[in-house]
């Protein structure tokens, strides 16, 4: 029977940990008394099977030892904190622990070891899954709407606003903003590898010159010309540019920025 009771601990002890770490991720806090949190969990999980507690008792009981866990481990300041980081934890424990009992009910009683593989896969998935989700969240945060007006032709894309991009043109000191060889062609009606390899064609854009982007050690040019008109919108806000200069970026980087086609200038944010 102590060996017994010594595997749940165990197993309680590292399903409670997972459930923390992934909490913290989600709330992108700092779990702080982890141990002291996940042992009391544990701990409390050992009294369930000695006493034949009924069904209402079981889940009122649980509710109250995971929000004992939560204001141990999290930083609770008002109300609505307790609420908020209770509901997420009660949620991922009603994970964890509907997957066992999903896998017990496929294929029996599973060993200790076996249950903590299972616990151990889902929490690599969703770990994984709240990263994508998080960087998602992110990058959507930077991202609007970006109509482009140039030479007759109007162009929709996801634009994508880049703190980094600081690039000015040498000669009038006008922010660069860059687009993507697909924006390129529909905002021209040629593909970008013409004007590249027939450097006089350039004339035939409005104001388009070669710009050096290069560093010290290596040498480089962007074609950059202007377009009639940029409007970015987003929140319901809109904000209009006259004669904008466009820096055709040769890197793809749409799909490393939720497929945006234009990488606003740090300048023209809203």
């Amino acid at each position: 029977m102590q060996i017994i009771i010594e595997y749940v601990l165990i197993e309680n002890l590292i399903i409670n940990y997972f459930i923390l770490t992934l909490s913290a991720q989600l709330f992108k806090i700092k779990a702080k008394f982890w141990f002291v949190s996940a042992l009391f969990g544990s701990i409390m999980a050992l009294f369930y099977p000695l006493f034949s507690f009924s069904l209402l008792i079981r889940i009122f009981s649980t509710i109250l030892v995971s929000i004992v866990m939560v204001c141990i481990s999290f930083p609770i300041k008002s109300f609505k904190d307790f609420l908020f980081y209770g509901f997420g934890f009660v949620f991922l424990t009603f994970v964890f622990g509907g997957a066992c009992f999903m896998f017990v009910s496929w294929f029996g009683d599973l060993s200790t070891f076996i249950i903590t593989l299972i616990v151990f896969v889902l929490f690599l998935c969703t770990k994984l899954f709240l990263r994508r989700l998080s960087k998602k969240r992110a990058l959507q945060s930077f991202t609007c709407s970006v109509q482009i007006q140039s030479g007759g032709r109007v162009v929709e894309e996801i634009g994508y606003l880049d703190s980094a991009n600081v690039l000015y043109d040498p000669v009038t000191s006008a922010p660069i903003v860059l687009i993507s060889k697909k924006t390129f062609s529909k905002l021209v009606g040629e593909d970008y590898i013409y004007y590249l390899l027939k450097k006089d064609k350039i004339k035939k854009l409005p104001y388009g010159h070669f710009v050096n982007v290069g560093s010290a050690v290596s040498k480089g040019e962007m074609l950059v010309f202007m377009a009639d008109k940029l409007i970015i919108s987003e929140k319901g806000k809109a904000k209009s540019f006259d004669h904008t200069l466009l820096g055709l970026c040769l890197s793809d980087f749409s799909k490393t920025l939720n497929n945006s086609g234009v990488l606003l200038h740090s300048e023209l944010a809203l």
